[in-house]
């Protein structure tokens, strides 16, 4: 079975305002409004979460 991630239109979508990027030490998000990183985290999800939880701060 193909991965999720790799395959266009599958798999948990980026938080509204959000970019999530694989980079070497991880993952990290980027807020599109104004550049602000955080990461690296171990997982997508564990980025994913730590956005949506920076949107509603």
């Amino acid at each position: 079975m193909t991965d999720p991630y790799e395959r266009p239109g599958h798999g948990p979508a980026d938080p509204d305002g959000y970019l999530i990027e694989q980079t070497p030490d991880g993952y990290r998000w980027t807020r599109r409004a104004d550049g602000r990183t955080a990461g690296p985290f171990r997982s997508r999800e564990d980025a994913v979460v730590s956005a949506e939880a920076d949107e509603s701060a």
